[in-house]
C-alpha cells in the first residue's frame, strides 16, 4: 500500500511504531500495570490513494480487554487543522442538564510525526445497514436529535462556505465533466446551475456548524443515540446543506419507502429547530442530486450510469421547479 502522497502510510501500518506513538499521544501513565500499552494490532478500514487512510487500532493495556482507536492519516499537514476544528466542536457540544450533547467520536490526539488524527471509536452500526422499518423509524428520530444538536452548537468552527464553494468541492472537477461525458444531460445541468445562481434566498439563510457530507455510512445508531463520524467537511454553512443531503441520500437508498422516513426526520428536526433553518432546502437538495450525478459520470460503477445521471438531474430540477 505504498503511496508517494501519503509518505507516512508505511509507518502508520507498523504496529510496534504505533504502539510507541499512541502510548505517548494518549498520555497513559506508565506507572500502573493496567495503563501499560502492551500490544497494538491494526486493520485498514478505508483507503483513498493520495488522500487519506482510515485505520482501526486494537490496543491491549495491561491485562484488560482490548480497546479501539481510529486513526485517520492525511497528506501533508491537513490533519492538524481538521483536528483543531474537531476539538473545538467536541468541547462545545458536550451537553448539560438542559441541552443534549452531540454524538461524535472524541478527538483524542494529533500525531504530528505521521500526520494522523487519533479518535475514539463510536458505538452502534451504520445506518446504511438498517433494513427493518421499525428500526429505521427510530433511527430517523435519533438522527434528527443529533443533527439539531450539531446545528444548535454555538461555536464558530471551520470556514464559512457558500453553495458555490460546495459545488467546487463536491462536484470536482466540475459539472462540465458531466456534460462532456453525457452531452444529452447538458440542458438539465445548465438549468440546475442557472436556477441555483438565481436563488436570492441563499445569501439570507442562517449559518451554523454543519457536517458537510452527511450520508448513511457516516451515521451510527446505538440504542436511542446517533453518532456522526467523518467531520472532514465541517464548516459554517446553512443547515439546509446537511438536511438536503440527508434527505436525498434517503431517497436514493430507500426509493419509494423514503417519503415516510423523510417526514419522520423533518418532523423531529423541526420540533427542535426554527423553520427558518430550512431556508434554501430545495436548492441544497438539487445540489445533492447534481453532486451524485457528477460522481456517476466521473466514475461509472454500473452499466446504466447514464440513466442514473438523468434520473438524478431530473430529480434535482424538480426540487427547483417545485419551490414554494
Amino acid at each position: 500500500m505504498n503511496d508517494r502522497k501519503l509518505p507516512n502510510l508505511e509507518r502508520a501500518l507498523d504496529d510496534e511504531l504505533m504502539k510507541n506513538l499512541l502510548a505517548v499521544s494518549l498520555r497513559q501513565p506508565p506507572d500502573r500495570e493496567e495503563n501499560f500499552l502492551r500490544q497494538v494490532r491494526h486493520r485498514v478500514l478505508k483507503y483513498t490513494p493520495g488522500k487519506r487512510c482510515v485505520i482501526e487500532y486494537r490496543l491491549w493495556f495491561g491485562d484488560s480487554r482490548p480497546g479501539r482507536v481510529i486513526g485517520k492519516l492525511y497528506r501533508k499537514n491537513r490533519g492538524q487543522l481538521i483536528f483543531e476544528n474537531w476539538r473545538q466542536l467536541w468541547q462545545a457540544t458536550r451537553g448539560d442538564g438542559e441541552r443534549e450533547g452531540l454524538g461524535m467520536p472524541e478527538p483524542l490526539a494529533y500525531l504530528p510525526e505521521i500526520g494522523m488524527i487519533a479518535q475514539s471509536a463510536v458505538a452502534g452500526r451504520p445506518l446504511a445497514e438498517f433494513v427493518e422499518h421499525a428500526d429505521l423509524v427510530a433511527a430517523m428520530r435519533c438522527v434528527a436529535r443529533n443533527l439539531s444538536a450539531l446545528h444548535d452548537s454555538a461555536v464558530a468552527v471551520g470556514e464559512k462556505k457558500t453553495l458555490d464553494d460546495h459545488i467546487k468541492k463536491y462536484c470536482h472537477p466540475g459539472p462540465h465533466v458531466l456534460i462532456e461525458s453525457c452531452p444529452e444531460a447538458a440542458p438539465l445541468v445548465e438549468h440546475i446551475l442557472r436556477r441555483l445562481a438565481e436563488d436570492k434566498s441563499l445569501p439570507l439563510a442562517p449559518i451554523c456548524p454543519v457536517h458537510g457530507d452527511l450520508n448513511l455510512a457516516q451515521i451510527f445508531i446505538a440504542g436511542d443515540l446517533a453518532f456522526f463520524i467523518d467531520f472532514d467537511g465541517l464548516c459554517l454553512s446553512p443547515p439546509a446543506l446537511d438536511i438536503g443531503n440527508f434527505l436525498v441520500t434517503l431517497q436514493v437508498h430507500f426509493g419509494s419507502a423514503s417519503a415516510a422516513l423523510q417526514n419522520i426526520f423533518l418532523e423531529n428536526y423541526n420540533a427542535r429547530r426554527s423553520l427558518q433553518m430550512l431556508t434554501g432546502l430545495r436548492a441544497y437538495q438539487a445540489f445533492a442530486c447534481l453532486r451524485r450525478a457528477v460522481i456517476c459520470a466521473r466514475a461509472p460503477a454500473v452499466a446504466d450510469w447514464r440513466q442514473q445521471v438523468r434520473q438524478l438531474l431530473e430529480a434535482g430540477s424538480a426540487f427547483l421547479e417545485n419551490e414554494n
